[in-house]
């Protein structure tokens, strides 16, 4: 991390929506809203911590954080992305996994609209086999897609 980094992590904070003392500062550049610990059981189950957050609902005031370069909202209770997520175009890593509600493929306009992104965490989200290639062929070759435990556990070292 450089010295501008702005990191702000509310992980298995038990939370329902996003603080709005979050949007009082457009200088993050890493915001976590995902669970502090994930247990993965086989065979392929992942077990959120107790504390995990609770957020069903992301407001578009999200798009208000351009300098955004990390989001982790893994192990909430997301089905939608905001529109507003577009304007986070410095994005390099978008960890949505354990959102199991949210429909990815849905989502994937919005996604697309994000020319940094490095890493896209999708494990454990509403997502059909024959949709994986869907999403696969709509980014950048360079783009990583995690799809799988074995690949989440990589990437989160």
């Amino acid at each position: 991390m450089t010295q501008q980094d702005v990191k702000v992590d509310l992980s298995g904070q038990h939370l329902k929506s996003i603080p709005d003392s979050v949007f009082r500062n457009n200088e993050i550049t890493y915001l976590d809203l995902g669970s502090r610990e994930i247990t993965f059981y086989p065979p392929l189950s992942g077990l959120v911590d107790s504390n995990a957050n609770e957020i069903s609902h992301l407001t578009e005031r999200i798009g208000n954080l351009t300098k955004l370069r990390t989001l982790i909202l893994n192990s909430n209770k997301l089905t939608t992305l905001p529109n507003a997520i577009t304007k986070l175009t410095d994005l390099e890593v978008l960890d949505l996994s354990i959102n199991k509600e949210l429909d990815i493929v849905q989502q994937l306009d919005k996604l697309k609209k994000l020319p940094k992104l490095k890493v896209l965490k999708i494990v454990d989200v509403k997502l059909t086999k024959t949709d994986i290639s869907v999403v696969k062929s709509a980014f950048q070759p360079n783009t990583k897609i995690i799809l799988s435990i074995p690949e989440y556990l990589e990437a989160s070292k």
